[in-house]
């Protein structure tokens, strides 16, 4: 799998530049290193699975709640 940075701030495509040693973004110009951008990386993927547990848990209220309201009631 080859290894294509995408740039956290206007989603262009990166690449190596290596007279700065640092991936740069042939869109808008932004420089990181590999390290920065799997920081930046890692940071959205946490708020992601975050998002994503807050919609599991809200998605599974809503199966009980129907599974309660459609069941026999005494």
């Amino acid at each position: 799998m080859v290894f294509i940075p995408i740039c956290p701030e206007c989603a262009g495509v990166m690449k190596w530049d290596s007279r700065q040693r640092r991936y740069v973004c042939q869109r808008c110009g932004l420089a990181l290193k590999y390290r920065e951008i799997e920081e930046i990386r890692e940071k959205y993927r946490n708020e992601i699975e975050k998002e994503r547990g807050k919609d599991w848990e809200a998605e599974q209220r809503k199966k009980e709640y129907l599974k309660w309201w459609l069941s026999k009631k005494e």
